[in-house]
């Protein structure tokens, strides 16, 4: 019955996260915000939901470790998502094709991932109303981060970065006429969501239930399985918008997500009520969250070397990106103890 109930939340995700492309791609088209925005702020925050629901639920349940593993295994499963965005073009480097404003993301995102990692090693107990001072630091942060990434996708496109293309400054792309209107798009995208909220609930408690079954750790689990099972949306939409060509939103959906994974680390502080979260969970955490550094470090330098070199469609900086990550699984099985 469990296995029941995970497949098809699963198949739920699935759908709901392709409309979500859809949806936000005609949301950017009507509104003027951009494909950079769209995807870094509201595709991101929507297909986060079930690593909101999972990491808030475990905070509940005085299970730190499972929360963290989430949050930074999810970070570190949705760098991922970028080779299989390569494997699925099939046709030219998912990164070499991006626009270089994802570099403002992709550098937020190390930098709340490192000061998490920071935390969980110094393990402070400072709290205020039971929010511990290192997760409110982190929430500021991201606040901060959100609103230079908004004030960057406002500046004409003369004044962003730009790269060269075969001797060419790039230009902006040729607008394409959106024949699906704001009201709609808005309103499919918050049903999309919301069936992801409910989806995402049911697929970390059978998540949890198989988990248990299988006798691994919570922090293993939470770091690679849960972390799996809750990026769903960023995978199905980030392959939907390569599908329709949308490279910008399904990029800026994977670095605009792991800014706001970092986030719900705040959310789940608020729902654990035995102290700071962040001093609460293993040290193995950081090593998690140190390889979502080089991962997204890798990604910065796609995004600005732009190399187009690839072995059968695939870019060099996805297959790094993909063995490290083996690594990561490899060892992380290793040193469930910590």
């Amino acid at each position: 019955m469990i296995w029941l109930v995970f497949i098809f939340s699963a198949l739920v995700v699935f759908l709901s996260g392709m409309r979500l492309s859809r949806y936000g791609e005609a949301i950017a088209a009507n509104t003027k915000l951009g494909g950079l925005w769209v995807g870094s702020i509201l595709l991101a925050g929507a297909t986060s939901l079930p690593e909101v629901t999972a990491s808030i639920s475990s905070g509940v349940l005085n299970l730190p470790d499972l929360a963290l593993g989430n949050v930074f295994g999810s970070n570190i499963f949705n760098i991922i998502i970028i080779t299989v965005m390569d494997l699925v073009n099939g046709k030219a480097v998912i990164l070499a094709h991006a626009s270089p404003g994802h570099i403002l993301s992709a550098s937020f995102g190390m930098l709340l991932s490192s000061a998490a990692a920071v935390f969980i090693l110094l393990k402070l107990r400072l709290a205020v109303f039971g929010i511990g001072l290192d997760a409110m630091t982190l929430a500021l942060i991201y606040i901060a981060g959100l609103r230079l990434i908004s004030r960057y996708e406002q500046r004409p496109v003369e004044q962003r970065l730009q790269y060269l293309a075969d001797g060419v400054v790039a230009t902006a792309p040729e607008e394409k006429k959106e024949t699906m209107s704001l009201s709609r798009a808005v309103t499919g995208f918050a049903i999309a969501a919301t069936l992801i909220v409910i989806s995402g609930f049911a697929l970390s408690y059978s998540a949890g239930q198989i988990a248990e079954i299988t006798g691994l750790g919570t922090t293993f689990v939470g770091s690679i399985m849960i972390s799996l099972v809750t990026s769903l949306p960023e995978l199905v939409s980030c392959i939907t918008a390569v599908h329709i060509g949308a490279i910008d939103l399904a990029v800026g959906n994977v670095l605009g997500s792991n800014i706001f994974n970092i986030f719900t680390i705040v959310l789940a502080d608020v729902a654990y009520r035995k102290g700071p979260i962040l001093s609460a969970g293993t040290q193995i955490h950081a090593v998690t969250a140190l390889f979502g550094l080089i991962l997204s470090g890798i990604v910065i330098i796609g995004l600005s070397y732009r190399s187009r070199r690839n072995y059968a469609g695939i870019g060099v900086d996805s297959i790094l990106i993909g063995g490290i990550y083996l690594l990561f699984a490899y060892i992380l099985f290793q040193n469930q103890g910590l």
